[in-house]
């Protein structure tokens, strides 16, 4: 500690409290993939001992990464500012990546700028989402049932504005593009900001980047089809930018019927919803109870010991066979109230998907 505090004042760089704020302002994302990076960099170099100069590079380069004022932090993430010519409002940090990968592809970073609704929409309570008191409400429920560290995920990053601030500050010429898909959680996120934006006189468009995926790509021979636009790769957005040229804005009468939807989806405090046959479905919470029974007893009977499966493997199987982007933390939310409901048995400590194992109760 010493050492690092005489190194920085004496290279007149960045200070030890300076470095201290900028890990405690990172998101646990962000914080995980520099660990990541530093981690393999050693391991190369491990191997590689000889490569020290490449080594010391690329350690530096991590540094460099990290090290940013809000400023250029904030032009990496695309932030709207009072220049930007077309807002993109997206909902999931895979949604970011993926759409901000195309716009630097596309040499766009000027004119672009990007909002981001991380929160997964298709679970926990949306009941009136548009106003302080229905925030508190999810932020409870969410708390209480999902993830004790939620917070009221209008996430400040390096203490920016959150996404309803960004959405208020949005400048007057700029075109919004809202990105829409087939998914509960992507029509209910596009639904709720359809509402905010309610006032704003700006050219609004919704465009579904899942639906011209699919009509561009898929053949007889080969069908891929995706539950979010997250899941999109960022040569085939390419295309979907071209394509938002011809798709014009969303006219009054069609801003003002999304809005009623919002309103409609703003009153029930039910905590699932699911896309079939078009649009979304509310539902009760346990409405893939069955669903989750029959992944732990599908891979129970393929198991030769005792039929413990770990559940961070049965939550794994259920999400990657379900055509429905639900998430995680749900399943796993579920799978500890079937353990409540003595349907499941548990070995282990439930304290992380990982400490602990599940199987069908004899």
């Amino acid at each position: 500690m010493f050492r690092l505090g005489i190194c920085c004042s004496i290279k007149g760089g960045v200070g030890l409290r300076q470095l201290k704020d900028i890990i405690h302002e990172m998101e646990d994302q962000d914080v995980r993939q520099a660990l990541l990076a530093y981690l393999y960099t050693v391991k190369q170099y491990k191997e590689e001992p000889d490569q020290k100069d490449i080594f010391i590079s690329d350690i530096v380069h991590i540094y460099n990464e990290l090290v940013v004022t809000p400023e250029e932090a904030a032009k990496q993430r695309l932030v709207p500012d009072s220049k930007t010519k077309t807002v993109h409002i997206v909902f999931g940090y895979s949604t970011v990546g993926s759409v901000r990968e195309t716009i630097k592809q596309l040499s766009l970073q000027e004119s672009d700028g990007m909002i981001c609704f991380p929160d997964l929409f298709s679970v926990g309570p949306i009941w009136k989402l548009h106003e302080p008191e229905g925030r508190r409400y999810r932020e409870e429920w969410m708390r209480t049932h999902l993830d004790p560290e939620y917070t009221d995920h209008h996430f400040a990053h390096h203490g920016e504005l959150n996404p309803i601030q960004m959405v208020q500050q949005i400048p007057e010429q700029a075109r919004i593009v809202i990105w829409g898909g087939d998914s509960a959680h992507e029509k209910i996120g596009s639904r709720y900001v359809q509402y905010l934006l309610k006032e704003y006189k700006n050219e609004v468009i919704e465009i579904n980047a899942v639906k011209i995926c699919e009509r561009k790509h898929n053949t007889p021979k080969h069908q891929q089809y995706y539950r979010h636009t997250g899941e999109i790769v960022p040569e085939k957005l390419i295309e979907v930018f071209h394509e938002m040229k011809r798709i014009g804005p969303l006219t009054a009468e069609q801003r003002s019927k999304y809005e009623q939807e919002w309103l409609g989806y703003a009153e029930t405090k039910q905590v699932l919803r699911l896309w079939n046959n078009g649009e979304v479905n509310t539902v009760e919470e346990n409405d893939l109870d069955e669903y989750l029974l029959h992944t732990v007893y599908k891979l129970q009977s393929r198991s030769n010991s005792d039929g413990f499966m770990k559940a961070a493997r049965v939550v794994g199987e259920a999400m990657g066979y379900l055509d429905q982007h639900i998430g995680d933390v749900f399943f796993e939310y579920r799978l500890r109230s079937l353990i409540y409901e003595g349907k499941l048995e548990i070995r282990g400590v439930p304290s992380a998907m990982r400490y602990y194992s599940v199987r069908i109760k004899s």
